[in-house]
């Protein structure tokens, strides 16, 4: 890993021969969104390795621990990688678009922000701080801001803020709600509706899974070969989150009120996690949820937090396995029938 100071660089698309500038402060991924210019964009830090992109000559400063020495003699990574001095040539296609391209941020609503420094302390990439020169809620001096290119767009903020000052522009709350309630409505077959709200006894029991970008390709693939041979009693549904800290309570609540029978939360392995510590902190979500179903009479079983290795289907077959068979011994929920019944279904909407 480099511990060379930061300078700034030029980087010139062989395929259009653009040339950009990438200052000190700047990445290249910045720049390359900045210009159009779309990679792939699931990793923090350059762990994750699937923003590598080859270049054809430059003297490449890799700061990566994702690429071996092999890799590093043809790709870098555009997420954290520099340059030691002079010119990298990328070789990137030409751009679909001259349009910027959008990733993924959170953003700060000043008025509503109570500078309670939760989202400080979340963020382990040092993106978060409070700007005394703003006003927050009520008059008070300070409020939360957010350095956009340090941002790696994971949510742990956003899931941490209390007032909902902090919101992501992709993968919004409202957008994880609204899949939430679309996989568990309009995702159910008719007729299982219809044994739903007739007997609920009677209906599959439906499991709901928040996967974040590592564990994601496991749980899909897992849950695809479940529905085909489980279909008759297990329901499974996947939402993707950009990071398992990203699923906040009111989130896994909102799992339950609109007729899971059961919650998993699939994250990283502890000390894996590519957002440092945002499996770390739902874990702590997933306890506060189960005792909460505890109190209501739900019954703390109905909700599991899944530490899982990408690619190890077994564990999470396993995992899942268990899961419902708890589930089955608690029984349908007794939310599900107002999940599916058409009044509530059109409200939670």
């Amino acid at each position: 890993m480099s511990t060379s100071e930061n300078t700034t660089f030029s980087i010139r698309v062989s395929s259009t021969g653009d040339i950009f500038e990438v200052p000190a402060n700047r990445t290249i991924l910045h720049v390359l969104f900045e210009n159009g210019y779309e990679v792939p964009l699931d990793c923090s830090n350059g762990r994750c390795g699937t923003c590598r992109t080859r270049y054809l000559s430059g003297e490449v400063d890799h700061r990566d621990t994702a690429l071996s020495e092999s890799e590093r003699s043809e790709f870098l990574t555009v997420c954290v990688s520099r340059a030691h001095a002079g010119e990298v040539v990328l070789d990137l296609p030409p751009p679909q678009s001259t349009q910027p391209i959008e990733r993924p941020i959170a953003v700060v609503e000043a008025p509503v922000c109570v500078a309670c420094l939760n989202c400080v302390r979340f963020c382990t990439f040092g993106a978060a701080r409070i700007d005394n020169e703003l006003t927050g809620v009520g008059g008070i001096q300070g409020a939360a801001v957010i350095d956009a290119d340090t941002c790696t767009g994971c949510g742990l903020c956003a899931a941490a803020c209390p007032t909902g000052a902090i919101e992501m522009n992709i993968s919004t709350h409202d957008s994880v709600i609204g899949a939430i309630h679309t996989l568990n409505t309009e995702s159910v077959p008719t007729r299982n509706k219809e044994v739903a709200e007739a007997s609920p006894a009677e209906a599959p029991l439906s499991v709901m899974i928040f996967a974040c970008p590592q564990c994601r390709e496991t749980t899909h693939e897992v849950c695809g070969a479940k529905s085909e041979q489980i279909s008759t009693n297990v329901q499974t549904r996947v939402v993707d989150v950009p990071c398992s800290g990203r699923v906040d309570t009111l989130q896994l609540m909102h799992a339950f009120e609109s007729g899971a029978d059961a919650v998993m939360v699939a994250g990283c392995q502890p000390g894996e996690c590519f957002f440092n510590t945002g499996n770390l902190h739902v874990t702590q979500r997933v306890k506060r949820i189960a005792d909460w179903l505890d109190g209501c009479g739900l019954e703390r079983d109905r909700v599991h937090m899944m530490h899982l290795t990408p690619g190890d289907h077994d564990s999470l077959t396993n995992a899942l396995d268990d899961l419902t068979k708890r589930t089955g011994i608690c029984g349908p929920s007794p939310l599900r029938r107002a999940a599916f019944s058409p009044t509530q279904a059109s409200t939670s909407r």
